[in-house]
């Protein structure tokens, strides 16, 4: 088959690899699409993938195989997968919290577990989630990072008719304004400067889109809330963006970290002051199913996010093109 591999540190290649096939308990999957993730970008630029391994862990398709001893799935099922295999015996995931599991390895990020920048890909039939007529193949490509959005908002405790900022409209930014909404947020202000991005944000509905450049985001949303916001969530590795969320909130607001990939310079005695809490958030538990019911019932949309649509022989241009500031919001791999 064709696939996406690492050649050497930084360097992605598309050539002749080996087919999976399906041992007991597992699946083969022929991707349809795949897309590709900011954190692909950054480590991948960074020199963190192994050679050899094919990245890749946003898709979806269609069954081709299944191992012997699977039950409920057959060939020609469309269906994604969550895409992290955990050990179920660490304190973690025996305190359900296996999203932090000590032995957890993630598809398209570990050599053991090759990933979907290839036609076809192997997993664990239980990572399989069946996707129903309502969401389009495109729509499916999509859902993990929608369900890292809503870990976020659920993480925040975002209540009815409380105000938000979203620092940052990639698509985690553009799907945390979507489950903030529907988690019952009265208004949300975005903090954007690629006009693609800030225009998609108004579409997937944002309030008031401001460029951090143009607008001082502390000021206009101190104004407009009236003290400032109940949550903002950073959703960008911008360097500025966490300390700029911590001077947005209100005093007692919450900032959720959704997104990074670099050092930030901050100002520990004013979240002292205004006694604000920080708190990560990180991948996803249900929400990774709750999500694909979101999408199911249109509760959130893919409107507007998806860039460009490219055959997989172009991977490897466009990751070096993302590796730069860019107005592209999701990009699917087509092999």
């Amino acid at each position: 088959m064709r696939a996406a591999v690492i050649k050497e540190k930084g360097v992605l290649s598309v050539e002749e690899a080996p087919t999976p096939q399906a041992d007991a308990g597992e699946v083969v999957v022929k991707v349809k699409y795949c897309g590709i993730c900011g954190s692909d970008v950054r480590l991948l630029a960074d020199g963190y993938f192994p050679v050899g391994l094919i990245p890749g862990h946003e898709f979806c398709g269609i069954v081709s195989e299944v191992g012997l001893g699977v039950d409920g799935w057959s060939v020609g099922d469309r269906v994604t997968a969550m895409p992290i295999a955990i050990c179920r015996s660490c304190y973690y995931c025996l305190h359900g919290q296996w999203h932090h599991c000590s032995r957890i390895k993630t598809v398209g990020v570990n050599l053991e577990l090759p990933g979907a920048f290839a036609e076809y890909v192997k997993v664990k039939a239980d990572m399989l989630h069946r996707l129903p007529d309502e969401v389009t193949d495109e729509e499916a490509a999509t859902l993990e990072p929608c369900a890292v959005s809503l870990r976020a908002v659920r993480l925040s405790g975002i209540k009815i008719g409380d105000s938000a900022v979203v620092f940052g409209a990639g698509p985690i930014g553009l799907f945390a304004i979507q489950c903030a909404r529907w988690a019952g947020a009265k208004s949300i202000c975005v903090v954007e400067p690629a006009r693609g991005r800030a225009s998609a944000a108004a579409t997937l509905g944002a309030d008031r889109v401001f460029h951090p450049e143009q607008v001082d985001p502390r000021v206009a949303v101190g104004e407009l809330s009236k003290g400032g916001a109940d949550v903002a969530y950073v959703c960008t590795a911008a360097s500025s963006a966490l300390q700029q969320a911590v001077e947005t909130v209100r005093k007692q607001g919450r900032v959720i970290l959704v997104g990074g990939g670099g050092p930030a310079e901050v100002i520990p005695e004013l979240w002292m002051w205004k006694e604000v809490e920080v708190r990560g958030s990180y991948a996803y538990l249900d929400e990774f199913a709750q999500a694909l019911e979101l999408l199911r019932q249109r509760k959130v949309k893919v409107e507007g996010m998806i860039s460009e649509i490219v055959p997989l022989e172009k991977a490897p241009d466009v990751f070096k093109e993302l590796a730069t500031p860019t107005s592209q919001i999701k990009v699917l791999v087509r092999p």
